[in-house]
């Protein structure tokens, strides 16, 4: 291994040089050897704004200086670039560009950079960034105390790249965007400013492993979060993001993180999977599109008097913590769409002191009770379960429902874990008279295996002889094809489907169970057909195809309602309108018309009552001025009666 010192040329008539030139030291100095440069020795200014090109695994060492104000580097290198494969360490000196357009540090090919105690700027104050630094093709750089000082052209283009490597940060000062695309980010005891744009952005399958570092910028004003993940993978260990003044310090979609200890301004989870333990959010926390929050601990969320609510979850979400702790009260403190699983056993307000935005320790360390925080506002449709819940009667069906929807929950979870699961079959029979409830449930069925993720879309599409078939040979098979197309993703709802089936020779109504059949075998997870009919009728039908039976192995029998459940579901109907009645008068209506007039028809029977009761009430009602238009009398009542 030899060394290579750098400087002017100091022969004299006594002396031999004792000094390289650069360029031929570079020339000379073979793998594993060292170049020296002597004090205040630039190379920079023999470089006409050309990087050093190195492709040999080399050391270059600077000289630092003592001063009054501290070390100062004496030496400076008007960029690098190392390629084919190099290994290459440059200490204690400064990169420095003079041009807009250029990189400080180019690292491609394959190859290893190592910086030690260096000091990255740029001179141009106009025209374009380019990345101060910028790492590809396979590439590993590490930053040992290097400081990248803040660029002087302001077009949020100053940057430290890497695409397809991997970059080490540690007790780095780094005023710069830090940008990774399918890379690796280890980070330790650094801090990362920038206020341009994002101030670290993972992208396209990077990982990122980031402990007691401080991240401050992102731009609230064009909507740009201070630490962003998209398509990545995080792990945090005592890290600080700040960006006070935007909702969305961290934010992440379609992304994995774990957060220990840390402190945030804020965070927005869109679509992604969090574990947290023991952290802090200076002033919100938003959930949503199917995000999963998890803690076996607490989470602590401060707030702030800036009509930012402290936590709001939706769009199917998901949180489940020991605790959750707040500071400051908004209003609301909790804000979550009815689909969102909410599992929090304790929600309170500790002593807190808004000055500081610091929660107050007793001296036992730990932090006093105030009140309970557990009030929550609920907004939205209501979830699928509580739709299927409230429904009345139907308690076999929606017995089977649960079960139906945990057996294909769980194998779901096994596929998607790699375990070997049953085939998740998923199209249905549903055997009943009308009115059953057999079209809701089949539209709540839908809907929660969606809010499940088991189907790609909200989709439910009612189909029937109508729809499917056609008047001609041939038009059946691309009207039933049209029809299922339109429902891929998501569920077709066949009514009365057993007048599909006819014994006439010409009868076009097997050509559109042939076309379902092929359908659902090129479609197998990709579509959910329910059958809907009498059941006498339907038997009929699976006879004839046996083909139907094997593909359709869900059965959910829609029993009639009882006449009190006939009585519930009236008066449900009614006070949804605004209607008032006397529940007993009506409970007797129900029970005498019920007996004379009963054509198994269920919900429609009583729906068709109600309206009975309501011409009735118009009939009583017409040509009276300043009268009670929400209540049906008994006189009502008595002019319904059979």
């Amino acid at each position: 291994m030899s060394i290579y010192l750098v400087g002017p040329d100091n022969k004299s008539l006594f002396h031999q040089r004792s000094t390289w030139d650069f360029d031929q030291a570079l020339a000379a100095a073979e793998d594993g050897d060292t170049i020296e440069l002597q004090e205040g020795f630039n190379p920079s200014e023999f470089q006409e704004g050309k990087s050093v090109s190195i492709t040999k695994s080399i050391t270059i060492q600077g000289t630092v200086k003592e001063t009054d104000e501290g070390p100062t580097f004496t030496n400076t290198i008007d960029g690098v670039y190392i390629a084919n494969g190099a290994t290459v360490t440059l200490k204690e000196l400064v990169l420095y560009k003079w041009a807009d357009q250029s990189n400080n540090v180019r690292v491609t090919e394959g190859a290893t950079l190592i910086l030690d105690d260096v000091s990255i700027a740029s001179g141009a104050t106009e025209g374009k960034n380019y990345p101060a630094v910028y790492i590809d093709d396979h590439s590993t750089v590490q930053f040992n105390q290097v400081v990248v000082h803040p660029g002087e052209i302001h077009d949020a283009n100053w940057r430290v790249y890497v695409a397809d490597s991997k970059i080490e940060l540690n007790d780095c000062d780094i005023n710069a965007k830090v940008e990774l695309v399918n890379a690796t980010l280890v980070c330790e005891d650094t801090t990362i400013t920038y206020s341009e744009a994002n101030a670290v952005n993972l992208s396209k399958k990077s990982v990122a492993t980031i402990k007691s570092s401080t991240i401050d910028g992102g731009n609230a004003k064009l909507s740009l979060p201070c630490l962003r993940l998209d398509d990545s993978s995080l792990t945090a260990d005592n890290i600080k993001v700040i960006e006070p003044n935007y909702t969305a310090a961290l934010y992440s979609v379609d992304s994995k993180i774990v957060l220990n200890n840390g402190e945030f301004d804020s965070a927005y989870f869109n679509h992604s999977d969090v574990q947290i333990n023991y952290t802090k959010f200076i002033e919100s926390l938003i959930v949503q599109k199917h995000s999963t929050v998890k803690s076996e601990n607490n989470i602590f969320i401060n707030g702030r008097a800036n009509g930012k609510i402290n936590l709001w979850a939706a769009e199917n979400s998901s949180i489940e913590a020991k605790g959750l702790y707040f500071g400051r009260a908004t209003t609301p403190n909790i804000k979550l769409e009815r689909n969102v699983k909410f599992k929090v056993p304790s929600l309170k307000f500790l002593e807190y002191d808004q000055e500081t935005e610091t929660f107050t320790a007793n001296e036992q360390g730990e932090f006093p009770f105030v009140k309970d925080a557990s009030q929550i506002d609920y907004y939205g449709d209501k979830t699928a379960w509580e739709k299927l819940n409230e429904l009345v009667g139907i308690k076999s069906v929606k017995d089977e429902i649960t079960e139906f929807i945990a057996v294909t929950e769980v194998n779901k979870k096994r596929a998607d874990q790699g375990f070997k699961s049953s085939a998740i079959t998923l199209h249905s029979l549903f055997l009943g008279n009308p009115g059953t409830g057999k079209t809701t449930v089949a539209r709540i069925v839908g809907e929660l295996l969606y809010e499940k993720g088991i189907i790609a879309k909200n989709i439910f599409i009612e189909a029937s002889r109508s729809t499917l078939v056609g008047q001609y040979v041939g038009h059946t098979a691309q009207k039933t094809k049209e029809v299922l197309e339109s429902a891929l993703g998501g569920v077709l709802f066949i009514d009365e489907a057993y007048t599909l089936a006819s014994e006439t020779a010409n009868d076009f109504g097997h050509e559109a169970i042939d076309e379902i059949l092929k359908f659902m075998e090129d479609h197998r997870s990709d579509i959910v057909i329910i059958f809907a009919g009498y059941t006498d009728s339907m038997e009929k039908f699976l006879a004839m195809n046996e083909g139907l039976r094997s593909r359709i192995p869900n059965r959910f029998t829609f029993e009639d309602y009882s006449e009190d459940e006939l009585v519930q579901m009236g008066l449900i109907q009614l006070h949804a309108q605004g209607l008032k009645i006397d529940k007993d008068a009506y409970t007797d209506l129900i029970h005498h018309n019920f007996s004379l007039s009963d054509d198994h028809s269920n919900g429609r029977w009583v729906r068709n009552l109600n309206e009975k009761l309501i011409r009735k009430q118009a009939v009583r009602l017409s040509g009276k001025d300043d009268v009670d238009l929400t209540t049906l009398t008994q006189e009502d009542i008595q002019a319904a009666y059979l």
